[in-house]
């Protein structure tokens, strides 16, 4: 293995130390690349002090460029998540502390004042019962009776909030027996305040956790908010879940797939204790991000439930104005994706007569990939599969069947299939004597 002499080593310090990144000096990222990053993983391993210096600037310099990168990011926003204008004083304040954060944003504050997740009204509430399930109340006429009104009311002394108790109807009918009897609203409605702030505190709960479940503390830097409900989220499980970087190469195999049939189940689950082809984060990323890679595989769909899927309102990125129609001799195969492997030609060829001539033989082979690639058969349906090919090639070219009496053997022939000896050799003394 190549690694990096003097000179190389020097300059590669010197890059580092001015803030460049590992990517930058072994990938070619910007500038020309000193070395690969196996010749510099070797020259750490051939240098421990070099490479423990090196390895520690590698890590603090990655830190900073995505730093410097969620700075900009955010320093340099006039809006909110959600579209709302920041005034001159949340920007002059953003740009001052080097960071944004959402509750900064007036309009999102309203909007979620109250909910329990940004602002937690504090209360001197009692803990409310852990299962609370709709009340049963008797039915038949909008006015409750005396026993649901005191069954209400022990629920309701007992910390249950209003919302959990009642169906939509008893909400209404309870109201009514409210207004109708101003003591008995008087009594009732400090106590279904309490239980509202109750609801929201127990909700807000969460506001106060330090840490996610895998240990990440939630700093500033580290926590985003999601926009359909407010609540927060790790960036750094966000990013890890994201999924690892598709390549071109995983992208041919999932169009490949789509083509002979698959489903995204069958691409996302991982069969025979191999991985799948693709993760659904990955799937899910790719599609969210580059719509020509979406579009690239909403033209590649075979699959009719997988068609529907895609062309339904509910699909993770729809393409406008495009519309697929599923085939009408789809056959679902339960054959995994054909990934070609290194000694394949071989293998195959390997699986044909050698009395066969070599075109004949080429011939064979590549219907045999064809099978594998439209998923037809698997790698261990392949020796039947071909057994039924050379009797069908023998069917279709009687006059080239081997020891068929229509074709009789020339006598420079070979005598056995692993020598050299012609037949002319075995039978010339039976000739002449």
């Amino acid at each position: 293995m190549f690694t990096m002499n003097p000179t190389e080593a020097d300059t590669f310090m010197a890059r580092l130390e001015a803030g460049q990144s590992l990517r930058m000096l072994t990938g070619g990222a910007g500038e020309p690349p000193i070395c690969s990053t196996e010749a510099f993983r070797r020259h750490c391993e051939l240098h421990p002090e070099w490479g423990a210096k090196t390895l520690a600037l590698v890590e603090a310099n990655s830190k900073s460029r995505i730093q410097d990168g969620i700075v900009k990011r955010t320093t340099d926003r006039t809006a909110c998540n959600q579209g709302h204008p920041l005034p001159p004083e949340v920007i002059a304040r953003m740009q001052a502390e080097r960071r944004y954060d959402h509750r900064w944003c007036e309009a999102c504050a309203r909007r979620w004042q109250g909910v329990g997740r940004y602002f937690a009204e504090e209360a001197d509430v009692i803990e409310p019962p852990a299962n609370v399930e709709r009340l049963t109340l008797s039915g038949g006429s909008r006015f409750l009776s005396a026993d649901d009104i005191a069954l209400i009311e022990s629920w309701l002394i007992r910390g249950a909030s209003l919302r959990k108790l009642l169906g939509a109807w008893d909400v209404i009918r309870f109201r009514l027996a409210l207004k109708n009897n101003p003591d008995l609203e008087s009594r009732l409605r400090p106590i279904i305040e309490r239980n509202a702030k109750v609801a929201v505190v127990v909700g807000s709960r969460k506001r106060r956790i330090s840490h996610c479940k895998y240990g990440h503390e939630l700093t500033i830097e580290n926590t985003g908010i999601k926009p359909s409900n407010g609540s927060r989220f790790c960036l750094t499980c966000n990013r890890t879940f994201a999924g690892a970087p598709v390549t071109p190469q995983m992208l041919d195999n999932v169009e490949r797939g789509l083509l002979t049939g698959m489903s995204v189940g069958d691409l996302t689950t991982p069969r025979d204790g191999k991985r799948p082809t693709i993760t659904y984060a990955q799937w899910r990323t790719v599609r969210r991000t580059r719509p020509d890679i979406n579009e690239r595989f909403m033209r590649a769909l075979r699959n009719p439930a997988t068609i529907r899927s895609f062309m339904s309102g509910n699909t993770i990125a729809r393409v406008p104005g495009l519309t697929l129609a599923a085939p009408v001799d789809f056959v679902r195969s339960d054959a995994p994706l054909y990934v070609p492997q290194e000694g394949d030609y071989e293998w195959l060829y390997s699986l044909t007569p050698r009395y066969l001539q070599r075109s004949a033989r080429d011939e064979i082979v590549g219907d045999l990939f064809l099978e594998l690639v439209e998923r037809r058969v698997d790698r261990a349906g392949v020796p039947a599969c071909a057994k039924r090919m050379v009797a069908a090639y023998n069917k279709e070219n009687p006059m080239k069947a081997y020891g068929d009496i229509r074709t009789p053997l020339p006598l420079d022939a070979p005598a056995y299939l692993d020598g050299t000896i012609s037949r002319v050799e075995t039978v010339s003394d039976g000739l002449w004597v």
